[in-house]
């Protein structure tokens, strides 16, 4: 007979809250390190699965830089120059 984990409610708080910043690799082996037990991949997703929490799918998109209000200021100078 299998010895199946009983999850502490920080565990999964830590889980609900890194969900979207750490994939479920870099989860699992934080929560090795915090807890001290050996916490496998396939657990974290089996978890995170059972909060309801998706992951999203494919590659991050990547982000135009914001313009900075010196930036701003600049332009407005020479189009009032």
């Amino acid at each position: 007979m299998a010895n199946y984990k009983k999850w502490a409610p920080s565990e999964l708080d830590y889980i609900q809250n890194n969900h979207n910043v750490l994939c479920d690799e870099s989860l699992a082996a934080s929560l090795s390190k915090i807890t001290g037990q050996n916490i496998s991949t396939a657990m974290v997703r089996r978890q995170r699965r059972k909060l309801s929490l998706k992951k999203s799918r494919g590659r991050p998109r990547k982000t135009k830089p914001a313009t900075t209000a010196s930036t701003n200021i600049q332009v407005e100078q020479s189009v009032l120059s």
